[in-house]
């Protein structure tokens, strides 16, 4: 009984981090179009240390978009070598946590800068690229085979 109920925590984290993009986007488009939110040019033209924040969260945000699979690869992993409790619920909430640092980045760049370009298309890439970790029954079933695999070896 008390497994169905983590189940279900778990599956309401999986829906809750697979929108999470989409709330981030609306936000940043809450603060541009109501709020006029732009800051001042100074702090991100003039300011090397805002700037060199700024293309680090872009090029991070690309690295995760980018590299995801590998990184999924070394966590589950690490997951499996410690024989820790695994649950594939959990796995697409990290994986889904991995991803929204994407949304997350282009967010802050958002913040940093003003461009609302940026954050939406960040967030649109995290949003789109979580389809992967959906908690749908064909997700879910690929997750516990390839683990069954990866515990084997």
């Amino acid at each position: 009984m008390e497994k169905k109920y983590n189940e279900k925590i778990l599956k309401l984290f999986n829906f809750l981090f697979f929108f999470s993009p989409l709330f981030l986007a609306l936000i940043a488009v809450y603060l541009k179009k109501i709020h006029c939110y732009q800051p001042s040019p100074e702090f991100y033209e003039i300011n090397n240390t805002a700037r060199s924040i700024q293309y680090f969260l872009y090029l991070s945000g690309l690295a995760v978009f980018f590299f995801i699979d590998g990184i999924m690869h070394l966590i589950q992993k690490k997951i499996r070598r410690k024989n820790q409790f695994f649950s594939p619920y959990m796995f697409n909430i990290i994986g889904l946590g991995v991803l929204n640092y994407i949304g997350l980045s282009g967010f802050i760049g958002f913040i940093i800068s003003g461009n609302i370009s940026w954050v939406i298309i960040f967030c649109a890439i995290s949003f789109f690229s979580g389809f992967r970790f959906f908690p749908s029954k064909r997700n879910i079933e690929k997750i516990t085979t390839v683990t069954s695999q990866i515990q084997k070896s």
